[in-house]
């Protein structure tokens, strides 16, 4: 397995900066974050009216300067490619947070094409609890099937990803929406930390469900934290991102689960906690997941 970090935990460093700092530090590859770098994007819209103390932590989507904008994602890739190789470091995938026609995502997946990336992030699908599930099932398949030509033409991967909130939240929820598809075109981000909020499913079990659409692991970790009563007495329970060792998913756990299944893909650190300072996290995070791919 390969060591990566997701730029969307890189927030007060730019293009450059990004690739001097993971290139010292050791990792071999970076994930690149895709969205818009001017104008309101829907993710610093949705946090746009947060309190003022709550705004630094959400400073990882609001104020992100290790954004390729996609908007000129073909300059922006080719900048980076260029910057990436000088460092060593493989662009491992392209991870938009954009929702569109297909058309709308071809620049994007050209993009990818051209600066050797296999691999893009497609758009996820909410979950809309007052529309009825299988409509919102079919009408995600279809859209899945629609972008499939396109990955052809280009030769790239589209990657969907377990999230909290959303249609697809664990393994088996993923593997109802891409069975059928071609593991050439379409697989999964299996993201644990994500999915201590909603979705877990023992490890091992998940990737041997998942199979060939397994295809990329984010590594972050979450926990679920008590805060205060319910209105008829019970605990209530606040979502936490947690630095890799705290929180509840276990992460060795995780990396003996992967090795089992001859996993030998990428493991993308995605950290949003805010105890450290983000060089301290880096750094403590590579020597974790060196020990443990290690002693796996």
């Amino acid at each position: 397995m390969k060591l990566a970090v997701y730029t969307v935990s890189l927030p007060e460093y730019d293009l450059e900066q990004s690739v001097a700092v993971l290139k010292e530090m050791g990792y071999e590859g970076v994930e690149w974050r895709v969205d818009k770098t001017e104008g309101e994007s829907p993710l610093k819209a949705m946090f746009a009216n947060l309190p003022k103390e709550q705004q630094f932590a959400f400073r990882y989507w609001t104020e992100n300067h290790a954004t390729l904008n996609v908007d000129d994602i073909m300059n922006e890739c080719q900048k980076v490619k260029k910057l990436c190789d000088e460092a060593g470091l493989t662009i491992c995938n392209l991870a938009t947070t954009l929702k569109g026609a297909p058309e709308e995502m071809e620049n994007t997946i050209a993009a990818a094409a051209a600066i050797g990336c296999k691999t893009v992030r497609g758009p996820m699908a909410t979950y809309d609890p007052n529309k009825p599930y299988w409509d919102q099932f079919n009408e995600y398949r279809a859209y899945l099937k629609e972008c499939e030509p396109l990955l052809k033409k280009y030769g790239v991967k589209f990657l969907i990803e377990t999230h909290h909130g959303m249609m697809i939240s664990s393994a088996s929820s993923a593997l109802r929406v891409l069975d059928g598809f071609d593991p050439e075109y379409f697989g999964l981000i299996y993201d644990p930390g994500n999915m201590v909020y909603e979705g877990y499913e023992n490890y091992q079990l998940g990737f041997e469900m998942l199979g060939k659409y397994l295809a990329h692991v984010h590594v972050k970790n979450a926990a679920l934290v008590p805060g205060g009563e319910g209105e008829f007495g019970e605990t209530k329970y606040n979502q936490l991102w947690s630095p890799m060792k705290k929180g509840s998913a276990n992460i060795p756990a995780l990396i003996k689960a992967l090795k089992k299944v001859g996993y030998d893909g990428w493991l993308s650190v995605e950290d949003f906690s805010n105890e450290k300072p983000t060089r301290e996290k880096l750094e403590e995070n590579i020597a974790y997941l060196k020990e443990l791919l290690e002693k796996a």
